[in-house]
């Protein structure tokens, strides 16, 4: 199997020094490419600059921001046949489309630091869910694509539905389920969904990395 993993969290940068960004830490990804690739599958790595890869002996490339996720993406997929995309990164749902301190419009990500003591004023504008994108990109009609869920909510309906929303969109295959209440230390509780419901339940990233390799040999060309 030929795969690409995207892990890590993007970065959306306010000014030469700061940025908004999430909590993601890569070390889901990282266990689930060490798996594949112990198991002789194909790895390509696509991380966040922040996250450290160690000594995992893979195809790797980073990226800092969603534009540099998107470019790295789309050229990867159109230049090599791959067979999944297990596609982690904890992407930005918005970028910042203008910067106003004390009523002055910057554009975001200048050189330099805005001081403190002003008046700031961001304004975001929605980024396109890249998860969509993937299938169009590939030049393998084939592609499987799993994606991934994270929720903060004690309303187990309500996560279900939030991983059945991804589903519903026709863009992936697997889709994981985390809830961020969940995870503590070495616990990392997910449920896998398909169309036909849930197919796997683990307790933690090793697990969940076995579980998405059984799933994924399980189709793979012969």
């Amino acid at each position: 199997m030929n795969i690409l993993v995207t892990l890590g969290g993007t970065e959306e940068p306010l000014d030469g020094v700061r940025c908004l960004s999430n909590r993601s830490t890569g070390s889901t990804g990282r266990a689930i490419a060490a798996h594949f690739d112990s198991r002789g599958a194909q790895v390509t790595l696509l991380h966040a600059e922040r996250v450290q890869v160690g000594d995992l002996s893979l195809t790797t490339a980073s990226y800092r921001t969603f534009d540099e996720l998107a470019d790295l993406l789309q050229r990867r997929l159109a230049g090599e046949h791959f067979d999944a995309v297990i596609h982690l990164a904890a992407v930005g749902d918005y970028h910042l489309e203008a910067i106003e301190v004390d009523g002055r419009t910057l554009a975001p990500g200048g050189r330099g630091k805005i001081g403190s003591g002003h008046d700031l004023l961001l304004r975001l504008a929605p980024n396109p869910k890249l998860i969509d994108s993937l299938q169009t990109w590939s030049q393998n009609p084939d592609l499987r694509i799993v994606g991934f869920k994270l929720t903060d909510s004690e309303d187990l309906a309500g996560r279900e539905a939030a991983a059945r929303s991804l589903l519903d969109r026709g863009v992936a295959e697997f889709v994981v389920l985390n809830d961020i209440g969940e995870i503590r230390g070495s616990q990392h509780p997910a449920v896998i969904y398909a169309d036909t419901g849930v197919v796997s339940k683990t307790s933690d990233k090793n697990e969940l990395a076995a579980a998405l390799y059984t799933l994924l040999a399980a189709g793979a060309p012969a």
